[in-house]
């Protein structure tokens, strides 16, 4: 194997070092950890780090929830630590001294506990009129940094003032935007409906409120749910699409102010969501706070902890969820370098995945690290590297194993993948929005994870304006909302086989009838049309779902991101026939046992070789008994289980996967 090619970050509070040694113990955290990072995020946890700062003439304590996340008064090696301001700036001049860049990060959060007590951030307490406010009238004590002081100034310009003055003061070469600064935390059908955020709707918007609404009822709760349904009800999209504009707006102010510095930044993606749901649920278009100029989006792919059921969390399984995440990101925003989140542990939330879940965590490397975008005439991968989350505290094997893991998931470059591509619509996107709330359709995602978890072999995603210069099978979903020109590149497509799927509209039957496949099951039913590479069609599948159904805009959305969003029933007959197709077309491995846990990714690294990643959804070892479809001269294990020599037999080979874990082989054929 080559030299793996990836960035390596970390993701820390201070409460990992330590300010008694000269160095404030950064050479021997670098020792532990067996690398040095290309950034360090230092966790500071409230935004009082940027707010209360109070310069560099004195040297001054910082407040304890500074110190660690939350307060937590210790880590696995020592009790918190009171930390100085002259001291912070230590620590970062030396890790900048290792080669280390190092960025400062912060939540929207201010509430901790300290021995058994419930403290708050003393300048975020005292700014009640910034906190979200639920359409009950109920604050909820966080920063919403869209929403204006007392005095009708914009949080935002001071944000900005302050980080700069912070950013100058102890020389960070980035600002990492964390929770709360990306996106709100409660949901837009529960919040912000305060008067401030309304009166900028009406404003900004252009909407004008019914006469029986109130602009002022800020403190009378029955009228402020009057007026969040009215708005939640009928100007729905518009209300979307104005919180979509104000965090695209707060972040074009962040990033000048930071350029001018010679600053960088990266952000976190909004809570595990793809482009749909961030819009959707939290009102968050990645493509305008990338339009910023952001460095770097930092993708919260923490599926080991909702596997592990980090806090109580009753998550479905998430590794195709997050999968299908990261390529619907990835096609929604090409060139962004996306960096994953990869759960390790975060001992104040109280979950440990390397300690507990190992096998999961090695999944999600392998998984996150294999996601390809098709463009041109080859692939590239959808991410640049992980972010251990959190790092402190981790012992020198284990950062051993992160370590090697991380370099085999991004070693080597596939010439191409064996499987399907999935093609992405940025219209699609757009008529989704407007769809959903009366029909609950399925989005591009939901479509890419349900296939995924049935077996088809979808590890790319290709842009439909890109399909000229793309090759092999590709799969497309919600044909009858495509634009006639999105449409017809779809259709003329011949450099391989495809699976289109949609909804029978009177346009869709005239398109297919245009290009010679005329298709017939019912104006809305479902259907798939799977084609050979000639364009012909070769199966039609029509979905046993009537395609009529009650208006269900009425739905409760006051969801967390935990909870996921209500979609209509689709037929799993349906989709298991598209998943099979797309498994024949494409020329994937077939599971000959266990079909319904093995799921294999095959990528052809060199003419001749394949290397195959194998998942395994169930908790217990399965056996992956997997057909290439080619005789095999060799087989040979590339990762540390199982430990033994595989021999393969004709076209097939078998071998045992750790329960929710991955195993990776390659294959040299005859």
């Amino acid at each position: 194997m080559g030299t793996a090619r990836y960035e390596k970050w970390v993701w820390i509070e201070l409460i990992g070092f330590d300010n008694t040694e000269p160095d404030f113990g950064v050479a021997a955290y670098l020792d532990t950890l067996g690398a040095v990072p290309n950034a360090i995020s230092l966790l500071l946890f409230t935004p009082d780090f940027v707010h209360a700062h109070s310069g560099m003439e004195v040297e001054c304590v910082l407040p304890i929830e500074m110190c660690s996340y939350a307060a937590r008064p210790y880590g696995k090696l020592h009790d918190r630590q009171q930390w100085t301001n002259f001291q912070l700036r230590g620590l970062v001049k030396e890790l900048q001294k290792q080669g280390v860049e190092v960025y400062c990060s912060f939540f929207n959060l201010f509430l901790f506990q300290d021995n058994g007590h419930e403290r708050a951030s003393e300048w975020c307490s005292a700014h009640p009129e910034l906190y979200e406010m639920r359409k009950t009238g109920e604050a909820f004590p966080v920063i919403n940094p869209l929403k204006r002081f007392k005095d009708g100034t914009y949080y935002e310009d001071a944000f900005v003032r302050d980080l700069i003055a912070v950013m100058r003061d102890y020389d960070f070469d980035g600002y990492h935007g964390a929770d709360g600064y990306t996106s709100p935390r409660l949901s837009l059908a529960e919040a912000d409906y305060s008067d401030d955020m309304v009166e900028q709707f009406v404003r900004l918007g252009g909407v004008e409120l019914p006469g029986d609404l109130q602009a002022e009822c800020d403190g009378n709760p029955l009228e402020m749910e009057k007026r969040g349904d009215w708005i939640w009800t009928r100007k729905r999209v518009e209300w979307i699409r104005f919180y979509a504009e104000r965090w695209g707006q707060l972040w074009q102010k962040i990033m000048p102010a930071l350029r001018k510095e010679g600053k960088k930044a990266v952000l976190n993606s909004v809570w595990t969501r793809d482009p749909f749901e961030a819009l959707y649920r939290y009102g968050v278009d990645y493509r305008l706070l990338a339009a910023s100029g952001v460095d770097g989006i930092v993708i919260e792919s923490v599926a080991a902890s909702l596997s592990a059921g980090a806090g109580e969390t009753e998550y479905r399984e998430p590794g195709s969820e997050f999968m299908s995440m990261i390529l619907t990101i990835k096609a929604y925003l090409p060139d962004a370098k996306l960096i994953c989140l990869n759960a390790i542990q975060d001992t104040n939330e109280q979950w440990d995945g390397i300690n507990h879940v190992p096998t999961v965590v090695e999944r999600d490397i392998y998984s996150f690290s294999n996601l390809y975008l098709q463009e041109g005439e080859g692939i590239r991968r959808c991410t640049s590297g992980f972010v251990a989350c959190l790092g402190d505290g981790i012992s020198r094997d284990s950062w051993d194993k992160i370590l090697k893991r991380w370099d085999l998931g991004y070693d080597g470059e596939p010439e191409r993948m064996i499987g399907a591509s999935y093609v992405w619509s940025d219209e699609v996107l757009a008529r989704s929005l407007e769809e959903y709330p009366a029909t609950r359709n399925w989005t591009s995602q939901k479509f890419v994870t349900e296939l995924l978890e049935l077996g088809a072999p979808i590890h790319a995603v290709v842009n439909v304006n890109d399909l000229t210069k793309a090759s092999g099978t590709i799969c497309a979903s919600h044909l009858h909302l495509m634009s006639d020109e999105e449409l017809g590149k779809i259709l003329v497509y011949r450099n391989g086989p495809s699976v289109l799927i949609g909804k029978l509209t009177e346009r869709l039957s005239r398109a297919f009838a245009n290009a010679n496949n005329p298709v017939d099951c019912g104006l809305d039913r479902s259907f798939c049309a799977v084609r050979d590479g000639n364009g012909e069609i070769v199966r039609f599948i029509v979905s046993g779902d009537s395609g009529h159904g009650e208006d269900l805009t009425g739905l409760n959305d006051i969801k967390s991101w935990l909870e996921p969003l209500d979609f209509s029933s689709v037929s799993e007959t349906f989709l298991h026939e598209c998943a099979q197709a797309l498994i024949e077309l494409s020329g994937a491995p077939r599971a000959l046992s266990n079909e319904r846990y093995i799921r294999p990714v095959a990528l052809e690294m060199s003419p001749g070789k394949w290397r195959i990643l194998i998942r395994n959804l169930h908790i217990n070892y399965k056996s992956a008994h997997l057909d290439l479809g080619r005789p095999i001269a060799n087989i040979r294990v590339l990762t540390e289980f199982p430990g033994i020599p595989v021999f393969p037999k004709g076209s097939a080979f078998s071998l045992y996967v750790p329960g929710r874990g991955m195993v990776i082989v390659e294959a040299t054929f005859s």
